[in-house]
């Protein structure tokens, strides 16, 4: 087999660009939001307070319920997140009071997400490329690859998870649920850029 073309090995470049350009966006969101619900809770404590006691400037057990308040959230998001890990898109509808519980744990939810950006970047060696073109290559043969026939080409269970997820992640294969097994697939939409790798021209 020809080894992985440069067109390749960019993919994974570029992956890791995006994903650690997302992570910087999603940390910055989670410092405005973060803010914004500070500010806002601070504002309404105050509001209410200087209309029941009149001007007795900023009570020291404002911030300290802002803090309580924002542990609290992260908590509550941390196990929704931990709840929700393997639950898939629903389609209930779109107005309704889950909206609440989303729109609070909005600040929690962009923290979490500069975490997952970071942790969808993946660095192969050499030799890791090599390996994870040949798995490409053997999905493309096959059409429909099961999981147990990639082990043929990759024993190493662990590894084998990480380059197929490497591959996934680039947006490369689909993983399916058959009748009997799992199977990965090359995706429609890059079956002309794959084609474009196997002959040499990086894709447009």
């Amino acid at each position: 087999m020809n080894p992985a073309p440069r067109a390749f090995r960019r993919r994974f470049f570029w992956h890791n660009v995006q994903a650690a350009g997302m992570a910087g966006v999603s940390l910055a969101a989670a410092v405005l939001l973060w803010n914004l619900a500070y500010f806002f809770f601070v504002l309404i404590l105050l509001g209410l307070t200087t209309a029941a006691l009149g001007d007795v400037g900023m009570p020291r057990w404002i911030p300290a319920s802002a803090l309580a308040l924002a542990i609290a959230l992260l908590a509550w998001g941390l196990l929704d997140a931990w709840a929700r890990r393997f639950e898939p898109v629903t389609d209930r509808h779109i107005i309704g009071w889950h909206l609440f519980g989303d729109f609070v744990l909005l600040p929690v939810r962009v923290t979490l997400a500069v975490w997952g950006n970071l942790s969808a970047m993946r660095w192969l060696n050499r030799e890791e490329i090599e390996r994870a073109w040949a798995l490409l290559h053997e999905i493309r043969d096959r059409g429909k690859a099961q999981v147990s026939a990639l082990s043929l080409v990759e024993p190493d269970a662990n590894r084998l998870f990480r380059l197929l997820t490497a591959l996934q992640l680039t947006q490369l294969i689909d993983l399916h649920k058959g009748e009997q097994d799992w199977f990965y697939t090359v995706r429609g939409d890059q079956a002309e850029s794959l084609q474009r790798m196997l002959a040499g021209d990086p894709p447009i």
